[in-house]
């Protein structure tokens, strides 16, 4: 199990940024025409927030539009849906600070913060869980990212947090009750590692950076405890197995 636990650590420490496609800002011109533009200078891309500041913008328009940010969590990761809703909440976000410059982020960091901000407001106390268990759906879907070559290892992360959250939901509850980007993060990211390797084969790898697995135990934290809350009404319930038939 620590051989196991310091593979997964290592996969964890490793893992690659999101790719700028996913980032949601100024729309990026397509690259399969031709921009004209005033100077033979090309524009530096747009540099993504820091994170401390998405989650700022999270807090702020999800505070005023607590619908808009269910309504972002509703929709499927990667999805065309997804990106709609999230450009019209960064927005607002935006208009929310009083900024003035627009918001560049990644499509994962902005629905995490979102999901980390609603189960902060939502959770104040920690949800208990269900007796018999409760499950939630899998949110993301394979689907909507199988033209991409990271496919297989973005499902692959998804299914990390969602077994991992509920699993330490505690440990998760104390990673987001730390500064995005600071050592106490770090340290509480480290303190989940032991547990990934009853989530994971040893030595996955995984696709997403540690703002990343933040954003995905987020959202995972948020949507077990809602399930724990509402019980088998809630439509994130996952459903119930049927127990095998006495022998």
């Amino acid at each position: 199990m620590v051989r196991q636990a310091r593979l997964i650590a290592i996969a964890v420490a490793s893992f690659l940024s999101v790719p700028a496609a996913a980032q949601y800002g100024p729309p990026a011109p397509r690259q399969d025409v031709p921009q004209a533009t005033p100077s033979a200078t090309p524009q530096a891309p747009t540099a993504a927030a820091p994170r401390a500041e998405v989650l700022r913008a999270a807090v702020c328009v999800a505070g005023r539009d607590s619908g808009a940010a269910d309504a972002l969590l509703a929709t499927a990761p990667y999805s065309t849906e997804e990106r709609n809703r999230a450009v019209q909440l960064l927005r607002s976000a935006e208009r929310c600070l009083r900024l003035r410059s627009p918001i560049a982020t990644s499509a994962l960091l902005f629905r995490g913060a979102v999901a980390e901000t609603l189960y902060e407001t939502r959770f104040a106390q920690p949800a208990a869980a269900r007796n018999p268990a409760a499950g939630a759906t899998p949110f993301f879907r394979a689907a909507d990212v199988a033209g991409r070559d990271d496919a297989a290892l973005l499902a692959t992360s998804f299914d990390l947090a969602q077994c991992a959250a509920p699993r330490q939901p505690d440990l998760v509850r104390a990673l987001l009750a730390t500064e995005p980007g600071s050592e106490a993060e770090t340290a509480a990211l480290t303190a989940l590692y032991p547990g990934f390797g009853a989530c994971v084969p040893t030595g996955t790898q995984l696709r997403v950076d540690r703002g990343g697995v933040r954003a995905m135990l987020a959202e995972s934290l948020y949507r077990w405890s809602v399930v724990q809350r509402d019980g088998p009404t809630s439509p994130w319930a996952a459903p119930a197995v049927a127990a095998a038939p006495a022998q």
